[in-house]
């Protein structure tokens, strides 16, 4: 390649030039001297719900003109922001997705390293179906840039990026091209529903979809599931609600209480979590993730902070589309109710030839969830949501000067849980770690470990008590 290499930067930062993640893409590009770089300002433009069409068309021919896109983005709700996806909607259905075929693309994101391996993993297979040659990105914490070692090795990463676009470097294709097999029609049977229990302590359950009573397997699998489930169900269907635009991360929530944005969202959100005790999602996949509305929504719901309203309540998933195609989109499912202590009792898909067997799932998800909800069932964490309310808790802890209201949240929740805060465990150890510096006492230990270990788990066991 001869020439400057043009190299155009997507910013998919709703804040425009006071994007912190561009001024990490500016950094490394400002550090090649053989490359040509502009910006687009996508996150910025496309975050009202009415955008610029002649925006639109000029930014296509911006992507056409360069040899390279660097994408720069934020991670908002464990993917990128609303803005971005909806760039890549856009430019589809102008017909115009041949202008990423054969570019080369990597990425530059920042936030706490929250799910930021799924924001990458999606970025990566969106830009691997267009024909474009991906090299993995880089993601930072938001002080990362200030340190000297850090920066050297982003001015390597970025080297090398050059170089792989100047030489037309074959890059790995990670993942595989879904299938545009759609699923079998699912045939509702007509079992008839059961009757509702009109108690008036009847727990509040609220269903939120993006389709419904449409001639589509949702909509069939959303009966099926209203059919079979004890209590009454609220339907709400997210593309009703008058969104004004997305969320621009302005961060008025957090540091004034209120969102930026006039239309109402955020009191009907907290309305919705604050007083119901179960929330179904009815979701159509697009794509490698949901339809785009719901990532409008659920960046909107950021409105809250990063106190987890849903805490201790219970939710299912009712998915159309190729989910076992996407485990990412389940891993985020699963993560986003492990963070926020969720009780999620059921994710059923849509992908089986047989429609009574999907039919008993739906019916048994149905049951299953209203027994949860009577037996107040709290469920295990695992890794996922143990790793993420840790990024959580440092990052809240280290800001609580700023973030007051998920100060006060994380502290009256008990979720300061540091390990340096248990006296008694602190004690044991300053106790052992003396014992310890006698081999005879290591020894001993070893010997006496297996039984020691389940000690005063046997002693509940044997006693035959709940």
């Amino acid at each position: 390649m001869e020439g400057k290499l043009r190299v155009l930067i997507v910013n998919g930062s709703p804040k425009g030039e006071h994007s912190l993640t561009l001024q990490h893409s500016l950094y490394m590009l400002g550090q090649e001297p053989a490359v040509e770089w502009t910006v687009l300002q996508a996150g910025e433009a496309l975050s009202p719900i009415d955008y610029d069409e002649s925006w639109l068309r000029a930014a296509i021919d911006e992507i056409e003109r360069a040899d390279a896109i660097l994408w720069s983005t934020p991670v908002y709700t464990m993917l990128v922001p609303w803005q971005l996806l909806r760039l890549f909607q856009l430019v589809k259905e102008a017909g115009r997705n041949a202008v990423f075929k054969g570019k080369y693309a990597t990425s530059m994101m920042t936030c706490f390293h929250y799910y930021d391996h799924l924001a990458e993993a999606w970025l990566r297979a969106t830009c691997e179906d267009l024909g474009m040659a991906y090299m993995e990105g880089r993601t930072a914490d938001n002080m990362d840039m200030l340190r000297n070692d850090h920066r050297a090795s982003m001015r390597f990463f970025m080297r090398e990026f050059v170089e792989a676009c100047r030489s037309r470097s074959p890059l790995e294709r990670k993942y595989a091209p879904l299938s545009d097999r759609p699923s079998p029609r699912f045939e509702l049977a007509a079992t008839g529903a059961i009757a509702k229990d009109g108690q008036k302590a009847a727990p509040r359950t609220v269903l939120l979809t993006d389709e419904y009573r449409k001639d589509g397997n949702l909509s069939r699998m959303i009966d099926a599931f209203v059919d079979a489930y004890p209590y009454p169900v609220e339907v709400v269907d997210i593309n009703d609600f008058p969104y004004e635009a997305g969320c621009h991360g302005c961060l008025r929530c957090e540091l004034v209480g209120e969102c930026d944005r006039k239309d109402g969202f955020q009191e009907f959100y907290l309305n919705l979590v604050d007083t119901c005790d179960a929330l179904v999602f009815g979701m159509n996949l697009e794509g490698r993730y949901l339809r785009p509305v719901w990532k409008l929504f659920l960046d909107r719901t950021f409105s809250n902070g990063h106190r987890t309203s849903m805490m201790g309540k219970h939710t299912a998933y009712l998915v159309a589309g190729p989910l076992r195609s996407l485990p990412n989109v389940r891993q985020f499912l699963e993560g986003k109710d492990n963070v926020g202590r969720e009780n999620c009792m059921a994710i059923i898909g849509d992908e089986y030839d047989d429609s009574a067997l999907l039919g008993r799932l739906l019916r048994d998800g149905a049951v299953r969830l209203a027994r949860a909800i009577d037996g107040r069932y709290q469920k295990s964490v695992n890794f996922l949501g143990w790793g993420g309310l840790k990024i959580f808790r440092d990052l809240i802890y280290g800001m609580r000067g700023v973030v007051r209201d998920d100060h006060r949240f994380y502290k009256t929740h008990g979720l300061y849980d540091f390990p340096q805060k248990d006296i008694p465990k602190q004690l044991f150890n300053l106790a052992m770690g003396l014992a310890f510096t006698l081999k005879p006492v290591r020894v001993q230990a070893f010997e006496r470990m297996p039984s020691m270990y389940i000690l005063l788990h046997k002693r509940i066991v044997d006693s035959g008590k709940p």
